[in-house]
């Protein structure tokens, strides 16, 4: 086994490799010449039962060496195991089976032969250290510790300065991230103590000389870490230093280490020079290069940062983002000519998020007109992007310029506003992939009468292509604000003048409209046209939305009816589950919660980690006080699965807040079992989230109020909850309204 096979371990397949070739060693002993075999033995007594079964086992051994060395894991891995039965005190055949099981992946039951090979030999240093590997795979980093406390508290190891170097390391590791800084300096001092003297780990190997000091110095450096962060300064120094002496390859970035240790003790005049000496290989990354601008700004020097910048740019011409730098710092200086010039100049070469994000910065931070030259810059480059005959520059500054928007708040909430102030004035210069840009960003920061008004003004210059994004964006803001008339409204404009877009959309967003209004009978009609229009990928779709209607008219046998029928015609896997959740609603609308929870019990079996479904269950179990603990651990699952399942269909899509459904259920689970201070933490959470607004979360939210004694408040959440379930018309009232009612009156006496 090399050193360098040590120092390259850590992947679940390296472990493989490493045990396999570690236990390989007896299986490539030297087999004696045919003509050379020594006289057999011949006992003078008959063999005990216990010597038959271990003479058997020797023979099982030496076979599963020959199957192991012809690759015939298998059989090796039934030799050994009759080998251990037939001799179950013997560690080896044990440790053996190890790295087979582990080839196989069967991870714990090579954990468990390993446990047996150590109760029979607890001094096996090498057995605890693979143990240990075995261990951080399982993620059980405590027992991975002891284990390899155990190994390195072993007879001999010692002897095995190899392999005690990587022990303490890896020990080291695991202090270091169990944020135990002590004991892990502690480990990794024991290291070095090996690794300063590479001639006593040379003598047990073919190591590299040079191999060993490169350990050394990572080692030193990754001490040198540590002591910083516990403010013991000088030591780290002299950790930093060793590591230069050993590796001195590796100065430049070890005098970034120091010189981050010297601004740590405001000694800005040493940190200096050893910045310069890291900052002169040029390196890729600006932490070198901003940690120097602060420096000089913190020194009184700021006037020198430009000049040296400059010369910097100008010594490492690529460097685009050392350019990018110089341009944020002319505009940090108020030279914004050159700014700009520098933003633009990279724009056009090199086209990035970060370079607009500067450049619509800069305009920002103008008083006067500087948003309208950045919209204007917007428009020009979308508009240049949708040119016949533009090239794949065009399109990724296009790119660039809406990463840029769309990952600062703070510009594009000022494009948005200085969009709103260009139409207000009927200002027609705006293009289509402008207004439908701004539109998506108001949207986004739920200002949702300028997303209205910018997806108005843009269907008006759109392309039939783009039609129907439109319309679907617009309607999907009106549903937000809770414009229902004017949703009305556009579906019947629709449905007379859009020419590319399927009026499916219109009919089953009438439907949406006239149910949410209370007005059931135009919405089942609604429905009704859509679905004879619909093709059959649509039709799923428009019958869910179909039986919904059914549920808030109060027609519950009919929409049990239509669920019946949809499981006949919907014959899928993923069909079948989503007309059992529909059927679980209908039988919650009737009160026969039996029923819906077996709907929702049964897809859970085919679908475990259906958000929705965990959220709803749980809900349903709190608001009955029924199975506290479960449904609380159900709807936490539910939130943890919709924040990996929106950050899985857009990055950053975890900053667009908790689903407000989920939150409230949390929220009434903790209140159901007493933790009312947790509760209210999470109902007031879920009443900011976007889509918040709903009467069941107020209505909670004034219970636990009211179980803090603060009416007033609760007394609000009351008022709130029964104004939305009044505007909510589409909604079922009675016992609702009347216990709402019977709350705010309790509250008035």
């Amino acid at each position: 086994m090399t050193m360098c096979a040590y120092f390259a371990l850590g992947s679940k397949r390296q472990l493989v490799l490493f045990v396999l070739a570690f236990f390989a060693a007896p299986a490539a002993a030297q087999v004696p010449a045919l003509d050379d075999l020594p006289t057999p033995y011949k006992s003078t007594r008959p063999m005990t039962r216990k010597e038959v079964h271990q003479r058997a086992s020797l023979h099982q051994y030496a076979l599963g060496l020959l199957c192991e060395r012809e690759d015939r894991l298998l059989e090796a891995l039934k030799a050994y195991e009759e080998a251990a039965r037939l001799d179950p005190e013997t560690p080896a055949v044990f440790k053996a089976q190890a790295p087979i099981l582990l080839a196989l992946d069967r991870v714990k039951d090579a954990q468990n032969v390993f446990r047996k090979a150590l109760a029979l030999d607890p001094a096996d240093y090498e057995t605890w250290f693979m143990a240990a590997r075995i261990h951080k795979t399982l993620a059980e980093y405590a027992e991975a510790r002891k284990s390899l406390q155990r190994g390195l508290e072993a007879r001999g190891i010692a002897d095995v300065p190899e392999l005690a170097q990587q022990m303490y390391i890896e020990l080291g590791q695991l202090h270091e991230s169990a944020e135990d800084l002590p004991q892990a300096i502690a480990a990794f001092r024991a290291a070095v103590k090996i690794l300063d003297h590479p001639d006593l780990v040379m003598d047990h190997g073919p190591f590299p000389r040079d191999a060993v000091l490169a350990r050394a110095a990572d080692t030193h450096e990754r001490l040198g870490h540590l002591l910083r962060r516990l403010k013991r300064f000088d030591e780290a120094l002299a950790e930093y230093k060793k590591a230069q002496a050993q590796s001195p390859d590796r100065a430049g970035r070890l005098n970034m280490n120091l010189a981050q240790l010297c601004l740590e003790q405001s000694k800005l005049e040493q940190a200096l020079p050893y910045l310069d000496a890291y900052l002169s290989l040029q390196p890729l990354g600006l932490e070198g290069y901003e940690l120097k601008v602060d420096t000089l700004r913190r020194l009184g020097r700021s006037e020198a940062v430009l000049p040296w910048l400059e010369k910097a740019t100008r010594a490492d011409a690529n460097n685009k983002a050392l350019k990018v730098l110089l341009a944020k710092q002319y505009a940090h200086a108020r030279q914004s000519a050159q700014a700009e010039n520098l933003f633009k100049s990279l724009a056009a070469e090199s086209p990035d998020a970060e370079i607009y994000k500067g450049l619509f910065h800069l305009y920002l931070d103008r008083s006067t007109d500087g948003m309208e030259q950045a919209l204007h810059l917007v428009n020009k480059t979308l508009e240049a992007a949708k040119e016949k005959g533009a090239g794949a520059q065009a399109a990724q500054q296009a790119r660039a310029v809406i990463a840029a928007l769309e990952s600062d708040g703070d510009l594009s909430k000022s494009l948005v506003n200085a969009g709103m102030k260009q139409i207000r004035f009927d200002n027609k210069d705006l293009s289509f992939e402008t207004l439908h840009l701004l539109g998506v960003l108001a949207d986004r920061q739920r200002k949702l009468d300028d997303a209205e008004a910018f997806y108005r003004a843009s269907l008006s210059s759109s392309r039939p292509g783009n039609e129907a994004l439109l319309y679907s964006g617009l309607l999907r803001v009106l549903w937000k604000a809770r414009k229902y008339e004017q949703v009305l409204e556009l579906c019947k404009d629709g449905l007379l003048t859009a020419k590319a877009t399927n009026q499916v959309l219109f009919y089953s967003e009438r439907a949406r409209a006239n149910a949410a209004l209370g007005r059931n009978g135009e919405a089942l009609k609604a429905i009704d046209q859509a679905l004879d229009l619909a093709a059959d990928t649509d039709r799923l779709t428009l019958r869910r939305l179909k039986v919904r209607i059914l549920v808030g008219a109060g027609k519950l046998d009919q929409a049990e009816a239509e669920c019946q029928e949809m499981f006949k015609e919907f014959r899928q896997p993923g069909d079948t589950l989503e007309v059992r959740y529909l059927l679980s609603n209908v039988f919650s609308a009737r009160q026969d919660h039996e029923k819906a929870e077996q709907q929702l019990e049964m897809i859970l079996k085919s679908d475990p980690d259906n958000p929705t479904v965990n959220n709803d269950l749980g809900y349903m179990w709190a608001d009955r006080n029924k199975n506290l603990p479960l449904a609380e651990a159900m709807i936490r699952k539910a939130i943890d699965l919709d924040r990996r399942q929106r950050q899985l269909g857009r990055p950053g899509a975890e900053d667009d807040g908790d689903n407000a459904a989920f939150l409230d259920s949390l929220g009434w689970v903790l209140f159901r079992r007493g933790q009312v201070r947790e509760a209210v933490v999470e109902l007031e959470h879920a009443a900011k989230a976007d889509g918040g607004q709903d009467p069941v979360i107020y209505d909670h939210l004034g219970d636990v109020y009211m179980r803090m004694e603060r009416v007033d408040q609760a007394r609000a959440a009351w008022e709130k909850a029964l104004h939305l379930y009044q505007h909510e018309k589409q909604r079922k009232m009675d016992d609702r309204q009347r216990e709402l009612e019977r709350k705010l009156k309790a509250t008035r006496s």
